[in-house]
């Protein structure tokens, strides 16, 4: 916020790209970790989900879900790309290092980019969100019928009180078990098809069609997303997800295996797109990546405790069945109290309001 999307995303990139050229001259494994967890860590979360979803809120309103679908699904389907085109590089070249190589050459590239080319607000180029005067009389044509928009609110939020409204909770439970069930899946799911008895190759297909059938889903919530209340997607997404996570238990067969991912991805990408769009419309782009901020600060370490416990899980038990039975069965809270979720009220609004219907 203080220093605008289009700053964040090329300073991120740059500490992206030190992070990986320190890679690419890795000696000790401290120096691995420090460098991945730390500088490409944090340099890749400034150039990528929080300032490229701030700047589609800022410069989308009508449509904003179907914009928010196509940057998120490109992101699925450009991981669905690079995880088989480095694993090749890596085969032919016999160097690991060259895969780092590129990455800070990549980053650097989109940090030039951004500082050409992106404009934080479409003030700052002397238009409109939307490229539509708020101040302009809309003009509908003669009889014809007003559609009910999906919620949008008309105000913006600040931090403090979007994060005392339930709905801001409820997204980030929702949310929470949508990304950890993403995280243990893509940690331990070939090791459990394996197990089950799927060769590896087929195993490690199955998890990259998740990837693929991530970006459908993703596309499929912002074309769906202006039409209807993104939260039927986020519980609706998580509903098809715990879903695929209980057939994950019997998928000894090549098509059960393939089945579990094409509902995981589908039902994941959904929920993925639509937890921001869901904290845009309630709360407005002013301060959109606070708000979103604090969601993935508390989303990010609770989800990245589930491959801990699914590992602890197969090591007591010799199973993963407990942690995906457990996850489905804590999954259908959040996902229902999603579906049922209604807009949060701004207090002076409720105010206003009490006033006018008291006697």
């Amino acid at each position: 916020k203080r220093f605008g999307a289009r700053r964040t995303i090329a300073l991120g990139g740059v500490m992206a790209a030190a992070g990986a050229i320190s890679v690419y001259f890795t000696t000790s494994l401290l120096q691995y970790y420090l460098s991945v967890g730390f500088l490409v860590g944090i340099g890749m979360a400034m150039q990528t989900v929080i300032p490229g979803t701030q700047l589609v809120t800022n410069w989308f309103a009508r449509r904003r879900a179907l914009a928010l679908g196509i940057f998120m699904a490109m992101g699925g389907a450009g991981a669905f790309v690079a995880a088989p085109a480095f694993a090749y590089l890596v085969e032919i070249s016999g160097n690991w290092r060259l895969i780092w190589a590129i990455m800070a050459l990549n980053t650097l590239i989109s940090s030039i980019i951004a500082l050409i080319i992106v404009r934080d607000r479409p003030e700052d180029v002397g238009t409109f969100t939307d490229g539509i005067d708020p101040d302009a009389a809309p003009v509908t044509p003669a009889g014809a019928a007003v559609r009910k928009q999906v919620h949008q609110t008309a105000e913006s939020w600040e931090v403090r009180n979007a994060i005392r409204t339930l709905p801001f909770w409820l997204i980030i439970a929702a949310a929470t078990f949508v990304v950890a069930g993403g995280t243990i899946v893509n940690s331990q799911g070939v090791i459990h098809l394996q197990d089950l008895g799927i060769d590896t190759v087929t195993a490690g297909a199955a998890l990259g069609t998740v990837g693929m059938l991530g970006a459908c889903g993703r596309l499929m919530t912002g074309l769906l997303g202006d039409r209807f209340d993104p939260r039927f997607m986020l519980g609706g997404g998580l509903v098809v997800e715990l879903l695929a996570v209980l057939l994950f238990n019997f998928a000894t067969t090549e098509p059960l295996a393939y089945l579990f991912a094409v509902l995981f991805g589908a039902g994941n990408g959904m929920a993925v797109v639509a937890s921001p769009a869901l904290v845009a419309n309630y709360f407005g782009h002013k301060n959109y990546a606070a708000i979103i901020g604090i969601r993935g600060l508390i989303i990010t370490p609770v989800a990245a405790i589930g491959p801990l416990i699914a590992a602890a899980s197969f090591d007591m038990v010799g199973s993963y069945g407990p942690v995906f039975y457990g996850f489905a069965l804590l999954a259908v809270i959040p996902a229902v109290a999603a579906l049922l979720m209604r807009p949060p009220v701004p207090k002076v609004v409720s105010a206003v309001t009490q006033t006018q219907t008291a006697p």
